[in-house]
């Protein structure tokens, strides 16, 4: 089995700052990977939503530093470093939260994580960034929490959860086996309003003949843009070659 990713980010057409934050880490051991990969998406509605997304994406790429100074992956249980996942979501959130009160912000964040370990992979989601599935058709694995509001006469779609937003987190979670081909895609919602499936299929072509993974995922914020988009757009991929098994459960904690 192998596992590649890569991600890209763009400021868009109109904003003057980009909320998003967006990361891919893969350690390799002896044949095995550990790989995470995870997109944030500050509220723009907020104050400095900015800083809440930059926060939650240090504070994980320092949790998978931190793994990769210990973590064997032959042997490592992984439902254990999994629930170890889901008590730092719990960390980040109220550390976040404690930073907005110290400082006397109204600032939260969207946060998708995906975390593959051998041949299974385990998601968090918070907001109404997405990460899908390709395999041979899309299938969101996210459950946006998102609700429509009617505000000075017009509909305004606006976020039931994010981080920060409480001290306490609700978040959802999903976990399976991989299979070879699998495409995982995390973005935010700039990336997803005007994305087809036939632009994923070619992404999946691209990646097979050997482009470079952040170089492909430009070339999709590019066509989003050139149809329209305007707001910030960010788009990770993790692609999977090798595995042989899989099966599906979801769950909400």
């Amino acid at each position: 089995m192998k596992i590649v990713g890569g991600c890209a980010s763009d400021i868009g057409r109109i904003r003057k700052v980009n909320q998003d934050g967006i990361m891919f880490r893969c350690l390799r051991q002896h044949g095995w990977y550990f790989a995470v990969g995870a997109v944030c998406d500050g509220i723009g509605g907020l104050e400095n939503g900015e800083i809440a997304s930059a926060i939650i994406i240090r504070e994980i790429n320092s949790w998978m530093q931190e793994i990769e100074n210990w973590i064997d992956i032959a042997v490592i249980e992984a439902e254990v470093i999994f629930s170890h996942l889901k008590d730092q979501v719990e960390v980040w959130n109220e550390k976040l939260f404690n930073y907005k009160i110290i400082n006397n912000l109204q600032t939260g964040t969207t946060m998708s994580v995906l975390m593959i370990v051998r041949d299974s992979y385990y998601s968090i989601h918070i907001g109404d960034s997405r990460i899908y599935l390709y395999r041979d058709k899309i299938k969101q694995i996210t459950v946006d929490e998102s609700c429509n509001q009617i505000k000075n006469g017009k509909i305004k779609k606006c976020l039931n959860n994010y981080m920060g937003k409480n001290e306490k987190i609700i978040f959802q979670y999903s976990q399976g086996k991989i299979i070879e081909g699998d495409m995982f895609l995390l973005c935010t919602d700039g990336l997803y309003h005007n994305l087809q499936e036939r632009d994923v299929k070619k992404l999946q072509g691209e990646i097979k003949k050997g482009k470079k993974i952040s170089e492909s995922c430009k070339g999709v914020i590019k066509k989003m843009i050139e149809r329209g988009e305007t707001d910030n757009i960010s788009l990770g991929i993790i692609y999977v070659e090798g595995a042989k098994i899989f099966g599906l459960k979801n769950s909400m904690q």
